[in-house]
């Protein structure tokens, strides 16, 4: 199904029409032709992402790599090749990233843009671990740690401030005279701002950007009657004095804002290699942490359902979880620390401060309530110490 893309008046908000989002074959022939890329044998479309649509092209060329091309909803292309080409540059093999293509920029009459990269065969490691058994996933989140830490590894500069975007200067630029190198600008994808220049000041910014959020937020009424004042409170009254200064300590380093099993191809087959990591719109600069409760933990609940809670697979879980952190020691050693559980005490209490409308709008208030019994369950744990 296409994504539409819908116009509003600047004056009055209206909307002033809607149109599908979409890339034409004819359009796709001459991305190849005009870019010497080949010439257009097969095009397949594969699906719609949170920040764009994406095609797997095949060429007649039988030298040339088939390749995927994303009509992007967001951000600038040739910035967001330059960021893959520098990690890919600079990642060791644990961290597999796609070649980039530059392509010339179209006039498309909605203003998006095309990325084309690599394509590389395989199955996404989610949709492997799905038809395995806990004990089985076990080489994939090794290898899912792996990533992680070559990732984390890669330098940053702290010259334009610590904590927010991912942004490459290439040479040349102005105010740039030495080689490609990150910085940071604004943080975007949750929109908390920035760029920050410590941990705790990135922390206090995260937690008022959640309560807007929160306040924001419609179709949660019963939640916010009970929280929202008590939020307000602690926020507004009590958030500069209480603000941990030692979680300054914790690494800032380079995140891929989706790092899941989803975006990982691998091969089909045990041992489960790793081909490339893929879909680097965001890439940011922060606490290592923030991982931990958007990316990590997830990984380890991947397809369990109702599952979750059973005793033995809740040890199933914890296994994973001890092969992940195994897998790099160093990281493993500061987790250990009492500054990493201060932050992720902070940190959630930020993220599960917002809750999300129960999806079934007539539902009874019990039922509406237990949908969001986690969010409850961890801000209340957080004021009441």
């Amino acid at each position: 199904m296409d994504r539409p893309l819908i116009r509003l008046s600047k004056a009055t908000g209206n909307v002033l029409g809607t149109k599908p989002v979409s890339i034409e074959p004819d359009e796709l022939k001459r991305l190849l032709l005009d870019n010497k890329l080949g010439t257009l044998e097969t095009c397949q479309r594969l699906g719609n992402g949170a920040y764009g649509t994406t095609y797997k092209m095949a060429v007649e060329e039988p030298d040339r790599p088939q390749l995927i091309v994303q009509l992007r909803f967001r951000g600038d292309v040739a910035s967001m090749n330059a960021l893959q080409d520098y990690i890919r540059a600079r990642a060791p093999p644990e961290l597999p990233v796609p070649r980039t293509f530059p392509a010339a920029v179209f006039d498309r009459s909605d203003g998006l843009q095309l990325q084309v990269t690599e394509f590389v065969p395989g199955t996404t490691a989610d949709g492997i671990c799905k038809h395995l058994a806990l004990e089985d996933r076990v080489p994939i989140v090794r290898q899912m740690a792996r990533a992680f830490a070559a990732l984390w590894g890669l330098p940053i500069s702290r010259v334009h401030g610590a904590i927010g975007d991912a942004v490459v200067f290439l040479p040349g630029q102005p105010g740039d005279d030495g080689p490609m190198s990150i910085t940071v600008g604004p943080e975007t994808q949750d929109g908390v701002g920035g760029p920050f220049d410590s941990v705790s000041s990135f922390l206090r910014g995260w937690i008022l950007h959640r309560l807007e959020k929160l306040e924001a937020q419609n179709g949660i009424d019963e939640y916010k009657a009970m929280l929202l004042p008590s939020i307000r409170s602690f926020v507004h009254g009590k958030l500069d004095s209480r603000l941990p200064r030692g979680v300054d300590k914790i690494p800032v380093v380079l995140m891929h804002a989706d790092l899941g099993l989803h975006n990982v191809v691998a091969s089909e087959h045990y041992p489960y290699h790793f081909a490339p990591v893929i879909d680097w719109e965001f890439v940011s600069c922060l606490p290592f942490l923030c991982a931990v409760p958007r990316l990590i933990e997830p990984m380890f609940l991947e397809g369990l359902g109702d599952e979750k809670g059973a005793l033995r697979v809740e040890e199933g879980i914890q296994s994973l979880r001890e092969a992940f952190w195994d897998e790099m020691p160093a990281w493993k050693d500061i987790m250990a620390s009492v500054e990493v559980q201060t932050f992720l005490e902070w940190y959630e209490f930020g993220l599960y401060m917002k809750a999300n409308p129960c999806m079934k709008f007539d539902a009874p208030l019990e039922e509406r309530m237990a949908s969001c019994e986690r969010n409850v369950s961890v801000v209340e744990g957080f004021l009441n110490k």
